[in-house]
């Protein structure tokens, strides 16, 4: 029996949450801050794969913010709390968490195109 890790799907998505290269598992995927090396310095592996790439990390970021931002106002308002303080947690959070996860769904968007279109792993 396997178990995740050791699956494709385990080892793409466990990759992408360490964000080290999708197809080497090795290399990292920035090099620092917010820049993204060109291609994997392990295996070579180009990460852009085509212009317009990113736009589905874009799309995770912006659900992810949108379900956090979502779920606290919810439980504000469930608790009742003043108006200013829904707005004055809320607007700042959806500021902040597509910076916040910015690393992290370029990473997670990779995994995910590694998924939809298999490429032989190393």
């Amino acid at each position: 029996m396997h178990t995740f890790e050791q699956t494709y799907l385990g080892k793409v998505l466990l990759r992408g949450l360490r964000q080290r290269c999708p197809r080497c598992g090795r290399g990292r995927l920035f090099a620092h801050g917010f820049t993204l090396y060109e291609r994997c310095p392990v295996c070579g592996w180009v990460y852009e794969r085509e212009e317009g790439y990113w736009t589905g990390a874009m799309a995770v970021n912006l659900v992810l913010t949108e379900v956090l931002a979502t779920a606290l106002v919810f439980i504000l308002i469930i608790a009742r709390a003043p108006a200013w303080v829904v707005f004055g947690l809320g607007l700042p959070l959806v500021a902040l968490l597509p910076i916040i996860f910015f690393r992290s769904t370029k990473a997670l968007w990779m995994s995910i195109d590694f998924i939809l279109n298999p490429v032989p792993l190393r």
